[in-house]
């Protein structure tokens, strides 16, 4: 499935980096910050279900996934429609998905909703 490979390239560079510094237990990340396009994914809870499995055994495995889903937008020419698109609304294999504007129904290309942005970790802090 599409989104355990992407989430194993993701934790893979994360898990790298945290033992460059030396974080190797679990319970020393509170939680993964991770922000992404919507086309990159199927849905939200397929993707959460692969962070779920891909950090058992890790020292993420009591991270908390929070997950931000960048929305597509859609820029009509027709109509001059501006906004963003459901998650679901376009194909993410396309290489250029279009989708209906959803005023007057022109076909309009999508910009954006692709992408991970850098992964945001929290660590906690002992008393």
């Amino acid at each position: 499935m599409h989104e355990y490979s992407l989430m194993e390239n993701i934790l893979s560079d994360v898990l790298k980096e945290l033992a460059a510094r030396g974080i190797d237990r679990p319970g020393m990340v509170e939680e993964v910050h991770l922000s992404l396009g919507a086309l990159e994914i199927h849905s939200r809870e397929s993707f959460t279900q692969a962070y779920q499995v891909a950090i058992r055994g890790t020292p993420l495995a009591e991270a908390t996934l929070v997950l931000d889903v960048k929305a597509g937008t859609v820029e009509c020419a027709r109509c001059g429609y501006e906004g963003a698109i459901a998650e679901d609304d376009a194909d993410g294999h396309a290489d250029a998905p279009v989708v209906e504007c959803p005023k007057c129904g022109a076909i309009t290309p999508v910009r954006g909703g692709r992408g991970v942005e850098p992964v945001e970790l929290v660590l906690r802090v002992d008393a």
